[in-house]
Parts: C-alpha cells; sequence; structure tokens
C-alpha cells in the first residue's frame, strides 16, 4: 500500500509539467483509495462474523466436543 503511494507520487512529480501523465497518476491513486477501502471492508467484515461465531470468547460456539463428555 504504502510503496504504491510513494510510487505514484513520484510520477506525479516527474511528470509534473505533462498534463495527461499526471492525469493517470491521480487516477492510479484512486485505484489504490478504492483497494484499500475494499480491503478495510473485508477485515472489517470478517472481523465481525469471527466475533460472531466465537461469542467473543476466542473459541467457537459448540467446541467440536460432544454433549456427553
Amino acid at each position: 500500500m504504502f510503496v504504491s503511494i510513494v510510487i505514484i507520487a513520484i510520477k506525479l512529480i516527474v511528470n509534473a509539467n505533462n498534463p495527461n501523465e499526471r492525469s493517470k497518476g491521480i487516477g492510479g491513486l484512486a485505484w489504490v483509495a478504492a483497494g484499500f477501502m475494499l480491503l478495510s471492508l473485508a477485515l472489517i467484515v470478517s472481523g465481525i462474523i469471527l466475533s460472531v461465531s466465537t461469542n467473543g470468547s476466542g473459541s467457537m460456539i459448540g467446541g467440536g466436543q460432544s454433549a456427553g463428555l
């Protein structure tokens, strides 16, 4: 994530006098931001699912043990 932002920033600095190339760089930055938001959303959703499935205890509901033991 950080590396891609640095690369895009370098491209923007190098192409400061070329409006077409700068617009491509800004578009690339938008794609990086969208990917970061998608990854963040996936982490939030997986955290919610894990929290619900473990009931906040850290072990799965049911625990895989039989009721007779």
